[in-house]
């Protein structure tokens, strides 16, 4: 793990970006995780993006011709 990053020939406002990006990632970072109960167990939050289903009365496969034949 990195402690520092050597940025001495960097002009200072390429060095104000890292420091905006890093607490940016940091951030990011906490917001991700959850704490669980006194414990202190961290737990990873996933994101995860529901799909939905549209019924239909189709049986088997159709062609794109098919799908957009009402264009």
């Amino acid at each position: 793990m990195v402690d520092s990053i050597d940025v001495h020939d960097l002009p200072e406002e390429e060095v104000k970006f890292i420091q905006e990006f890093t607490e940016f990632i940091r951030q990011k970072v906490r917001s991700n995780k959850v704490q669980k109960g006194e414990e202190g167990i961290e737990e990873e939050i996933t994101e995860e993006k529901a799909l939905t289903a549209h019924s239909s009365n189709v049986i088997g496969k159709l062609t794109r011709r098919e799908i957009y034949d009402y264009l």
